[in-house]
């Protein structure tokens, strides 16, 4: 994981994560404290537990129209470290064919997890 301008990021703090297609890595912003609302770090394989996945939908309506991507789609929770595994369960999503993220296997709207983990492109959860 890489700080971003040298800003920190603590296990036990609440995180709004995204996929960032500048870096192709995970962006985490943070919830609380001094940079509140800020970009702390980039990186792979985070774990975010108590996890609620959320959809602008203002955002959503603006991607399919000018069907151009911008950040509107996230996990926010609790940052919980990082790891090299995944979860058993996979979500997705794709403004442009579902409204909310979807499990992978059921195509069911998932809304919220025990856990996630934020690596290689790919929405694991539990």
């Amino acid at each position: 994981m890489q700080l971003y301008k040298n800003r920190s990021l603590e296990v036990g703090k609440k995180v709004r994560a995204y996929f960032n297609l500048h870096t192709n890595l995970f962006s985490v912003v943070s919830m609380e404290g001094k940079h509140k609302g800020k970009v702390v770090a980039h990186g792979n394989g985070i774990i975010i537990a108590d996890a609620e996945f959320k959809v602008n939908k203002a955002g959503q309506l603006k991607v399919r129209k000018a069907k151009r991507k911008s950040v509107h789609a996230y996990v926010d929770g609790i940052f919980s470290g990082l790891t090299d595994e995944t979860l058993n369960k996979q979500a997705y999503y794709n403004p442009y064919l579902t409204d909310y993220f979807i499990d992978w296997a059921s195509k069911e709207n998932v809304f919220k997890a025990k856990a996630v983990v934020l690596k290689d492109k790919r929405v694991t959860y539990l």
